[in-house]
């Protein structure tokens, strides 16, 4: 069994998931680190880029800058973190990537990425939720209210279509993708 494994998170969402596995510690020893991880909501990746610019920062200095635990406490303001450690911030920008997936520019640069990814680490595991409100119970319930809503339209149908072709590309030694219930009951065109 490989001794680490690099983790591609798509709809990463604010992190969670990939903070599970980025979190384990087997005396001293991290077999999960997160390679890439991509979320397109904004304030989600915000999170997602300052959490892997800690993890970071106490993988380089053993501990949490001061900085951040003073905007944690709300003693300050939220500091410019690429001032506060240019190399960690450089590190976190390129692990955590807005974009938009399912689109040509977002695979180009993501499958660019997972190559890289793939360079640097002895396997790979791939995680992730793609979003479920199009198809989920809830989601449908709520979407139905919607004044000239065509479920058929709504592009979020088949993003886990993007999961599935990076996890066939990627061929990973695990992935994790979260069930939602309505995931294979709403009808939907084969076609792209």
């Amino acid at each position: 069994m490989p001794s680490s494994f690099g983790v591609v998170d798509l709809f990463a969402g604010p992190g969670g998931l990939g903070e599970g596995f980025a979190s384990l510690d087997e005396e001293g020893h991290a077999p999960y680190q997160i390679g890439i991880s991509v979320e397109n909501e904004l304030s989600a990746h915000r999170t997602l880029t300052l959490r892997a610019f800690l993890r970071e920062v106490r993988r380089r200095q053993g501990r949490l800058p001061d900085e951040f635990i003073k905007f944690h406490a709300g003693r300050t303001a939220e500091p410019e973190w690429a001032e506060v450690d240019a190399i960690s911030w450089r590190v976190a920008t390129d692990e955590a990537r807005h974009l938009e997936l399912g689109s040509r520019e977002a695979e180009t640069e993501l499958d660019q990425a997972i190559e890289k990814v793939g360079q640097r680490f002895e396997d790979t595991i791939l995680i992730g939720g793609p979003p479920c409100q199009a198809y989920s119970l809830a989601g449908r319930a709520r979407s139905r209210g919607r004044q000239g809503y065509v479920p058929e339209d709504d592009k979020r149908h088949y993003l886990f279509r993007e999961y599935i072709r990076v996890l066939d590309n990627l061929r990973p030694a695990a992935f994790v993708m979260e069930n939602v219930k309505g995931m294979l009951r709403q009808p939907m065109p084969v076609t792209r």
